[in-house]
C-alpha cells in the first residue's frame, strides 16, 4: 500500500536497528513521568472536588496542559505527518484537512476532530488518525470507489455504490462509467448494479440507466439499443436480457428496443431503415 508523506522529513533506514538515542530515551522517560504526574494529579483533583465541588473541570484542564507541556518539552511534537491508502485523494487537500502544523505538541492534537475533517472529504469513505510517538501522526484512509455518474441539476457527479456523492471535478477521468438519471434513481441504483454484476462484460456496455416514473429502469447500450426492464424482479429481467442478447446477437442487429416488462414475452422493435444514400441531405 502506498504511503504518502504529507509534510516533514522521513528518516531512511540505512542498516541494523540502532540503539535507542538519548533523545528517544529522554522522551520515554518524560512520558513515564508525565503519566505518573497525570495519575497523581487525578487523585489531587478528586480530593479538591470533594472539598470544593465545581472546580474539577478547571483542575483537569490544568493537569492536561501540564502533561502536554512536559511531553512537548521532551521533544514530543509533530515533525512528520504520513498518510496511507491514498490513490485519488489530493495530498494538499488532505494536509489541509488534518490541520496540524509542524511543531504542534503531539498530545495537543485532537485526533477525533482531525479524523472527522478527513472523513468529510469527498473521496474518503473511512479514516483513522493516530499518534506514532514520539513525533509522527499517521492517517489511514479507505477511499470510495466510483461506480456511476449521476446526472442531477444539469451536472454530472461521481457516486459510489451506496449513492454517496464523491466528486464532480474529475468526471472526465471516469467518462466510461454509466450515467444514472431520474428522481430517486440513486436509492434504487444498488439493486440494479447487483443484478448487472452477474454479467460484467455486458454491464460495461450500458452507457446510461434512466429511472422511469419512479418505478422501473430503461437501459441504454453503447450501440443505441434500449432495454426496458419491469418494475420488479430486476435480477430475473437482467438474466432474460443476457439470454436474449446472447442467443439472438441483438447488439449486432438493427434492434432499437428490447421490452422485458411482460413476464411471459419479450417484445423487440427494430430500427427504421436508413434512407438511401442519395436521399441524405
Amino acid at each position: 500500500m502506498r504511503q504518502l508523506s504529507l509534510f516533514g522529513t522521513r528518516k531512511q533506514a540505512t542498516g541494523p536497528e540502532p540503539r535507542p538515542s538519548v533523545y528517544r530515551l529522554a522522551s520515554r522517560r518524560a512520558l513515564k513521568w508525565a503519566a505518573l504526574a497525570l495519575a497523581g494529579g487525578g487523585m489531587v483533583a478528586a480530593a479538591i472536588w470533594v472539598v470544593q465541588p465545581g472546580t474539577l473541570a478547571k483542575v483537569g484542564d490544568d493537569i492536561r496542559a501540564g502533561f502536554v507541556s512536559v511531553t512537548a518539552g521532551a521533544g514530543m511534537t509533530v515533525q512528520q505527518v504520513e498518510a496511507s491508502g491514498t490513490e485519488r485523494t489530493s495530498a494538499s487537500a488532505l494536509r489541509a484537512a488534518v490541520g496540524v502544523e509542524i511543531g504542534t505538541p503531539i498530545f495537543e492534537v485532537d485526533l477525533a476532530a482531525a479524523r472527522d475533517r478527513v472523513q468529510a472529504m469527498g473521496w474518503v469513505d473511512n479514516a483513522t488518525v493516530e499518534r506514532r510517538l514520539p513525533s509522527t501522526l499517521h492517517v489511514q484512509i479507505v477511499e470510495r470507489t466510483p461506480v456511476a455518474l449521476w446526472q442531477h441539476n444539469q451536472r454530472l457527479v461521481m457516486v459510489d455504490r451506496a449513492g454517496t456523492e464523491i466528486d464532480s471535478e474529475s468526471v472526465s477521468r471516469f467518462a466510461h462509467l454509466p450515467i444514472i438519471v431520474g428522481d430517486g434513481a440513486l436509492r434504487h441504483m444498488p439493486r440494479l448494479l447487483n443484478a448487472m454484476g452477474a454479467d460484467p462484460a455486458l454491464s460495461r456496455r450500458v452507457q446510461a440507466a434512466i429511472w422511469i416514473g419512479g418505478r422501473r429502469w430503461t437501459l441504454h447500450f453503447d450501440n443505441g439499443l434500449e432495454a426496458k426492464l419491469p418494475e420488479s424482479e430486476i435480477g430475473a429481467a437482467w438474466a432474460r436480457l443476457v439470454r436474449e442478447i446472447g442467443d439472438h446477437r441483438l447488439l449486432d442487429q438493427p434492434i432499437a428496443v428490447v421490452d422485458l416488462r411482460l413476464p411471459d414475452r419479450t417484445i423487440l422493435r427494430t430500427r427504421p431503415p436508413e434512407p438511401p444514400a442519395d436521399d441524405r441531405t
